[in-house]
């Protein structure tokens, strides 16, 4: 049985599939190498998210750590953030915005809403595995990683 420090459970809010599949992939390297059991749950909007976020905090099983792409059908990333933050209150659960906007305001606008860290999505895998690595560190027990 793995200790809990050991162990990630990461929720990845993604409308674009293949997105969604090269950060699965990189957190899963990123879990080999630091020696991690990882569960990747994987929805297309935020509305979807929210929603399984409520039920999880019921049962007090609630992620590690959210991804959250900022262009999403339904409910977007802000405003999927907002309502993590003020509506349902979980300023616990570590936030993290993968988006491909470049511009520094946007991701500085993620952060106000309340993103933990926001990063643009890179062009390489290499700059993917260590956005991967990033995110693996939140809920290790260590202090709050800050990119």
């Amino acid at each position: 049985m793995s200790d809990a420090r050991n162990a990630r459970h990461v929720l990845i809010v993604e409308d674009d599939q293949d997105d969604a599949f090269l950060l699965k992939r990189a957190l899963g390297l990123a879990a080999e190498e630091k020696r991690i059991d990882l569960n990747v749950v994987h929805t297309e909007d935020g509305l979807d998210a929210l929603g399984d976020i409520a039920c999880k905090d019921l049962m007090n099983r609630l992620p590690d750590c959210i991804v959250v792409d900022l262009n999403m059908p339904k409910v977007d990333g802000a405003r999927f953030l907002s309502a993590l933050r003020a509506d349902l209150e979980l300023t616990d659960v570590p936030a993290v915005v993968l988006t491909t906007a470049t511009e520094n305001y946007v991701l500085d606008n993620a952060m106000a809403e309340g993103a933990d860290a926001a990063f643009s999505k890179p062009n390489s895998q290499e700059e993917l595995l260590a956005i991967a690595r990033v995110i693996l560190s939140y809920g290790s027990g260590a202090a709050t990683p800050r990119p």
